[in-house]
């Protein structure tokens, strides 16, 4: 979501916008996932888990998917434009931004996908899960994929969400490479470090309202944004949150930044995948409150061992 100068301000201290519950704990096959929370946040999760293969949750509040989305942005994006961009889905619902890496290979955001139920959804019902890619409109158009497997960043820490990055492997390749295609796989850059002097483009899926619903169609949206101030983020959000391993972006003293997070949206530079988005205030038009991404470089490794290679 894009702030609007017309957007009233709610508060100016910097909230994050990822919807998330306090109490720890939860098993995805085997890996434990935790909520992500700062430090010093009191734990008012009202959550119930039966068993390490969570049979049943119960959550004391909703979430309203609507939030998640890109507001007021520089214009809208065709997929012929950036033919790599993938709309996660939950049920047929919109859920987070992703982008093509490969035949069958689609990265994200980890926070994504550790909400408590769709955490049990993912164990239990992981056809809940799909992918919509070829088209600019997440709830139509384009081709729709299952999900086969989600592989975590082995060093991904919900609690301050370092190396958060999760690589979804679909259920069977996609057709790239042809001339015309709206389908085709991004690079990524091997940088480590992103230029404070420069500027990414950002994608996410837009809304046609800063709060509530997105009217119909959700279409893909683009916005460039000046890197920001990497001590300056740092001392917005503080040193758990922002460390080596991202990057921040946003306009100084400007109404328009990312709010209330796109997640797993990419960040663009030169035409390679620098970013994913990690976090991002949500609090619409606040001052100096810029979008965190995790620097896709930092992993590149891990990606590697998956088969994907990236541009140096």
């Amino acid at each position: 979501m894009i702030c609007n100068k017309n957007t009233v301000i709610v508060s100016t201290a910097p909230e994050i916008g990822i919807s998330r519950r306090d109490k720890q704990e939860w098993q995805y096959e085997g890996i434990p996932i935790e909520f992500p929370r700062r430090s010093g946040e009191p734990d008012t999760t009202d959550v119930t888990v039966t068993s390490p293969s969570i049979q049943s949750t119960s959550v004391s509040t909703t979430l309203n998917l609507s939030n998640r989305r890109i507001y007021n942005s520089d214009g809208i994006a065709t997929i012929e434009e950036f033919p790599f961009m993938a709309a996660l889905l939950v049920n047929n619902q919109l859920w987070c931004g992703g982008a093509i890496l490969s035949q069958n290979r689609v990265l994200t955001a980890a926070h994504c996908l550790q909400l408590p139920f769709e955490t049990r959804f993912f164990r239990e019902y992981i056809q809940m899960l799909t992918v919509r890619v070829g088209s600019n409109n997440a709830t139509s158009g384009g081709e729709v994929l299952r999900v086969n497997k989600i592989n975590f960043h082995p060093k991904y820490k919900p609690e301050t969400l370092e190396y958060n990055f999760a690589l979804l492997e679909l259920h069977r390749n996609i057709s790239l490479g042809y001339k015309d295609s709206k389908v085709k796989q991004i690079k990524f850059a091997y940088d480590r470090i992103i230029p404070f002097n420069s500027k990414v483009l950002f994608l996410g899926w837009g809304s046609v309202m800063a709060r509530g619903g997105s009217g119909g169609k959700v279409l893909l949206q683009k916005l460039k944004l000046p890197i920001y101030d990497w001590e300056l983020c740092q001392e917005i959000y503080g040193k758990e949150l922002v460390t080596r391993n991202n990057f921040c972006a946003g306009r100084r003293h400007a109404a328009k930044n990312i709010c209330n997070h796109d997640g797993g949206g990419p960040a663009i530079m030169y035409g390679f995948l620098v970013g994913i988005l990690a976090f991002s205030s949500k609090v619409c038009d606040a001052v100096d409150q810029p979008a965190v991404f995790s620097t896709v470089g930092v992993v590149a490794l891990w990606l590697e061992q998956h088969g994907i290679i990236g541009v140096s």
